[in-house]
């Protein structure tokens, strides 16, 4: 039993002593942290310079028309509707034109008459002449009175003189025929311009006057836009520059316009200056008074030296000045820049920077220069066209 005891013994010693010959051989486990952070390349692209104002929308001028006869009197027909399309000339109301076509009618009949007034005083006038020439011949062959001459003259004289009272009459017959017409003529409304119905104001039976609007047509196929700059606001607004017209109310729509003029008077308030641009509206999705954003691009940047905003980190030292950690090695450090312009999610580089340089494209902040950096995978960025990159 001894003998046993003393077998177990040794085994247990030897098994000890191999493990920690094991233990010794085998070398200390050593670890370092190495930050995984997205990478990204400076690159240089063109960035425009541009200014959002708040805006509206406006027909141009003479294209917003409230139509109204031209006489009063009882609709008898209204031929649209809103949301009609009208094209210029179209008749689109009728007035009760019955005592208008009678005295229309009356008018010409007097026309008539006094134009059968003058064939008249045209006969009798070559009467009297005739009459005076033979008068004339019988007094130079002296077998004809004189008194009769002088007669015979006087009533020539007589009879020119009515024709042109006659003539008078044909001319003032024929205007008053004239003025009646037109009258009858202004019962039928017509569009003045091509465009849509946006209001009817007036029904059959209703009375109409000079002053009282039947419909109000808008042509939109170009709109006024009308934006308000900030006499606060820097900005280096010209005529001719370029606008991009967006609205709440038209997600992923972008309709072109550019600056027709820069109003030189400030509003009544002296706090904003009228921008007025024209935009082409060929699908009539802007309507009047429709409130959009006006994007003026007021610079262009070409070849501008750019990141992403989520690159830049405030410095320590001064929260007024940026940074950014700059990849190189597998290593970062801290580099000061100077930014210029920003649109979206990408911004200028003015100084600090060159093209083709690996940055930390987000996510650094506080970390120490020369810190090790492994480089993530993945896509950054993909509407401003800046891509990460492994080292």
């Amino acid at each position: 039993m001894g003998r046993l005891a003393l077998i177990a013994a040794s085994l247990i010693f030897c098994i000890s002593l191999s493990a920690c010959q094991k233990a010794a051989e085998a070398p200390e486990a050593e670890s370092t942290a190495v930050l995984h952070l997205p990478i990204t390349s400076v690159v240089s692209q063109t960035l425009s310079e541009q200014l959002a104002l708040p805006a509206f929308v406006l027909a141009l001028p003479d294209h917003s028309v409230k139509v109204s006869p031209g006489v009063a009197g009882k609709i008898v027909d209204v031929m649209v509707a809103p949301g009609q399309h009208v094209a210029r000339g179209q008749i689109i109301a009728k007035l009760d034109n019955r005592q208008m076509a009678d005295q229309a009618n009356s008018a010409r009949a007097k026309v008539l008459v006094a134009k059968a007034g003058v064939q008249q005083a045209e006969t009798n006038l070559m009467l009297a002449k005739n009459t005076a020439e033979r008068n004339a011949k019988l007094v130079q062959q002296d077998v004809g009175a004189a008194k009769d001459l002088v007669a015979a003259k006087s009533q020539v004289e007589t009879a020119y003189a009515q024709l042109i009272a006659a003539r008078a009459q044909v001319a003032d017959a024929s205007a008053a025929s004239e003025a009646s017409q037109a009258q009858l003529t202004y019962t039928v409304v017509k569009s003045p311009i091509d465009g849509v119905v946006a209001q009817r104001f007036l029904n059959i039976s209703d009375s109409a006057d000079t002053t009282t609007p039947i419909v109000q047509i808008v042509s939109l196929s170009k709109v006024v836009i009308e934006a308000s700059l900030p006499t606060s606001q820097p900005a280096n607004i010209n005529p001719g520059q370029t606008a991009t017209i967006t609205a709440i109310s038209l997600p992923g729509r972008h309709l072109t316009g550019r600056v027709q003029s820069i109003n030189p008077v400030t509003d009544n308030q002296g706090t904003t200056f009228g921008v007025r641009i024209f935009c082409d509206n060929p699908d009539y999705v802007l309507k009047e008074g429709m409130p959009v954003i006006a994007t003026i691009v007021t610079a262009v940047h070409a070849h501008a030296v750019v990141v992403p905003v989520t690159a830049l980190v405030d410095d320590p030292a001064n929260p007024q000045k940026k940074m950014v950690y700059v990849f190189k090695d597998g290593k970062v450090n801290r580099a000061d820049v100077t930014v210029g312009i920003q649109k979206d999610n990408r911004v200028e580089i003015v100084s600090g920077l060159a093209p083709g340089q690996q940055i930390v494209a987000s996510g650094a902040y506080g970390i120490p220069d020369g810190t090790a950096v492994e480089a993530q995978v993945e896509s950054l960025h993909a509407d401003s066209k800046i891509t990460s990159k492994s080292n």
